[in-house]
């Protein structure tokens, strides 16, 4: 019998840019806040400093705004009017380099997740905040899909009582070992039908490993299985490149959610070793959430 464990998420971090993409990626972290009782807490950053400067929190209740921040405030209050007023809520205005405050402001709040909106798509010379965030961040992180972007993006939301696929890649390490058990407990609180996924790394792109493999491996992925989720889980098993394989299941189910687990990465080792979290980030037509 597989030992039933809760997450805990109490505190979530949303940076905004007061855009349209920022409203509805505000709303799904006011949701997942309503799903686990947690806070929220917004997160504007001005790119409008020299190098060197450090950063500042300018924006608390009742401090006093600078002539520069008075724009940035004004906004940020209009924004936090649009959140429900029954969900716990702080608001932090930075100054500094995007990247260093987004983790700075995390590590300060003590976020669980970190809720963030992929603006197109980069190349290997430049990431984009979320990948930046990915690389260095030691909390989970949602990454959405631009609402305006990717028509066939699919969307996941907390309150609908759709049901939602979620696929859940394992590699029946520890590193998987937290995504799946998010998994778990998210299809305890909500709607899911469950895909978990081990992939049989391939030089060669192959539709199904050896057989003899893929029967071990479905008994492994069986085992990893509560009692209580069995009937609303299926059980995939595949060969090739996981950067190419995961997204591929993703479209092929229809998936609205990939949770998986994630490495941090030093730029170095990250040029000599292939990056499945990225690939998939760059890939999938739905949200990624990075369990780390």
């Amino acid at each position: 019998m597989v030992a039933r464990e809760e997450t805990h998420i109490r505190t979530v971090l949303c940076p905004v840019d007061f855009s349209d993409a920022s409203e509805h990626q505000a709303l799904f972290a006011a949701d997942l806040c309503q799903l686990y009782g947690a806070r929220l807490v917004l997160h504007h950053n001005v790119e409008d400093v020299s190098a060197g400067v450090a950063v500042s929190w300018m924006w608390a209740g009742k401090h006093a705004a600078f002539a520069w921040d008075i724009e940035a405030e004004r906004r940020m209050k209009s924004f936090v009017g649009r959140i429900p007023a029954w969900i716990p809520m702080q608001a932090r205005i930075t100054h500094g380099p995007p990247t260093g405050c987004v983790l700075a402001v995390a590590g300060i709040v003590d976020a669980d997740v970190l809720v963030l909106t992929i603006h197109g798509r980069t190349g290997e010379d430049h990431m984009s905040l979320t990948e930046q965030v990915l690389e260095r961040s030691c909390c989970a992180v949602m990454a959405l899909h631009e609402a305006t972007g990717d028509p066939n993006a699919k969307r996941f939301a907390c309150r609908s009582g759709a049901l939602h696929r979620v696929l859940a890649p394992t590699s029946f390490s520890e590193t998987s070992a937290a995504a799946v058990r998010l998994c778990f407990d998210l299809a305890r609180r909500l709607p899911i039908e469950l895909h978990l996924l081990h992939i049989e790394p391939s030089r060669t792109p192959v539709s199904e490993p050896d057989s003899a493999q893929a029967e071990a491996d479905r008994r492994r992925l069986s085992g990893l299985l509560p009692n209580d989720l069995r009937e609303r889980a299926k059980l995939h098993v595949a060969a090739g490149d996981p950067a190419r394989e995961i997204p591929a299941m993703a479209e092929a189910l229809g998936a609205s959610l990939i949770v998986m687990g994630e490495h941090t990465r030093a730029p170095l080792r990250r040029w000599f070793t292939r990056d499945t979290g990225r690939s998939v980030l760059r890939e999938a037509n739905c949200p990624v959430w990075y369990v780390p």
